[in-house]
């Protein structure tokens, strides 16, 4: 993806809203970054427009991944979003892997399912239902042993904000809140755990299972995102937060590994 390519693809777009009379269309401009969260956020314009859109868009992210300094949650978070959109509009999984230079409509698949695997499960076929219900039942398991230490963890990450957000790079920090903002969301969403041994409701568990997944999901964004924004690294070795990130990490990997496979 070559800079003139990418610029091509932006003076489409901001062509393309000036031509249907985009009644947003004085917040345009034409920083790739910006451009995408545009075409996300205002869709006050005729569908076939935003199916336009939506691949150019894709293109200059995947134009940004490699040429715009930005963290690494926040281009995903754009990129899932982007392709949420296209399939809601109605362009095909082919003409989306178009977009983002991929061989196969499976590859958009896998994509998507890796972005939303926390809030939705794949489809699944008979033969492989007895295998998904055995992953399922590992995955219950594992959050019987370890789920308490993940919120835990969770809740002290998200009491040390102040301290991480401010020694990140500055460029980072207003990225790092709306990170910050979705976790202490999700975990607001993960229903209270088991009353007791007698508590046995299979859908409290199913459903607590998904939030969950949701949670990790967005804790290994944040996670990679204070990586890169040098977040930890600035603050003194023996500050505790370095003890909580790498216990962290190491749940909310093996919790990764534990998830039935989408």
């Amino acid at each position: 993806m070559t800079e003139a390519e990418a610029a091509r693809r932006a003076e489409e777009i901001i062509e393309r809203r000036a031509r249907c009379d985009d009644p947003d269309r004085e917040k345009l401009c034409d920083e790739p970054l910006e451009l995408v969260g545009y075409v996300l956020a205002h869709r006050r314009v005729p569908e076939e427009v935003l199916r336009r859109d939506v691949p150019d868009a894709l293109v200059l992210l995947e134009y940004a991944r490699r040429a715009v300094p930005a963290l690494p949650g926040r281009l995903d978070r754009l990129e899932h979003r982007l392709l949420t959109l296209g399939t809601e509009i109605g362009l095909s999984l082919g003409e989306l892997a178009a977009a983002l230079g991929l061989r196969s409509r499976q590859a958009v698949q896998h994509r998507l399912l890796r972005h939303a695997a926390a809030e939705r499960g794949a489809p699944r076929s008979e033969v492989a239902e007895r295998a998904a219900r055995r992953a399922e039942a590992r995955e219950r398991a594992w959050l019987d042993r370890h789920g308490a230490a993940l919120l835990s963890c969770t809740e002290r990450l998200l009491a040390h904000r102040g301290p991480l957000t401010a020694a990140a790079a500055e460029t980072a920090r207003a990225e790092l809140g709306e990170a910050f903002d979705e976790l202490a969301e999700s975990l607001s969403r993960v229903p209270a755990g088991p009353a007791g041994p007698g508590h046995t409701d299979p859908g409290h568990a199913a459903h607590r299972a998904v939030r969950i997944r949701h949670l990790a999901a967005r804790l290994r964004l944040l996670l990679a995102d204070l990586a890169a924004a040098g977040a930890a690294a600035a603050l003194p070795a023996g500050h505790p937060v370095h003890d909580l990130l790498a216990r962290t990490a190491r749940l909310a990997a093996a919790h990764q590994s534990a998830v039935p496979a989408a």
